[in-house]
């Protein structure tokens, strides 16, 4: 099974492929049509080459379209992939920052009760907010009993994981079935050669 990215390049590739034949088709055609005008006892001949070459053009810009037309869909699905890892990673984030406020605002009440926090925690709650650092040591000031707690982040924070770049995943995924063949050949639609 392809993936994405695969099929991806693999169909834009034939696009190129076909795209590239019909202009080539169509700049001869053009051609045969001026030759039918600057030699008009050999008209028909030329205007019969002109004919095959623009049923020949016609049938290779259709299977370059089908070719563009169906890589449309691969990239919009690429992308469908990609926002969801994007919405994902957002998500964990978000929990994350939830949990690290829920932290903070747990170390400013040990303070103001007057805990002894440790020290850690202390910078975390006066980087986050130094009016609330301020406060939670005035109230701890008045507070008579002083407990020793422990941190409430972990001894060492886990590094940051590597996190997955969207669009990677996004072209690690299966890639639909059903598209136009990719062994199709120019030679196959061309009727001219």
């Amino acid at each position: 099974m392809m993936t994405i990215g695969e099929a991806r390049k693999a169909y834009y590739q034939q696009y190129q492929k076909f795209s590239q034949a019909a202009h080539e088709k169509h700049v001869l055609k053009e051609e045969a049509e001026k030759n039918a005008k600057l030699f008009p006892h050999e008209a028909d001949k030329f205007n019969e080459e002109a004919a095959t070459l623009e049923l020949s053009f016609n049938k290779l810009d259709k299977q370059a379209k089908e070719y563009l037309d169906y890589q449309s869909k691969i990239i919009d699905l690429e992308v469908a992939y990609a926002n969801m890892e994007v919405a994902k990673q957002q998500s964990e984030d978000m929990q994350e920052a939830g949990a690290d406020e829920m932290k903070i605002l747990e170390t400013a009440r040990r303070i103001m009760k007057g805990d002894v926090v440790p020290p850690q925690d202390e910078e975390k709650l006066m980087k986050y907010n130094f009016k609330l650092y301020m406060a939670a040591k005035n109230m701890a000031i008045m507070a008579k009993e002083h407990e020793k707690d422990d941190s409430l982040w972990d001894e060492e924070e886990a590094p940051d994981e590597e996190r997955t770049d969207p669009m990677e995943y996004a072209d690690s995924q299966a890639a639909p079935e059903g598209g136009p063949s990719l062994d199709l050949e120019v030679a196959d639609v061309d009727i001219s050669e």
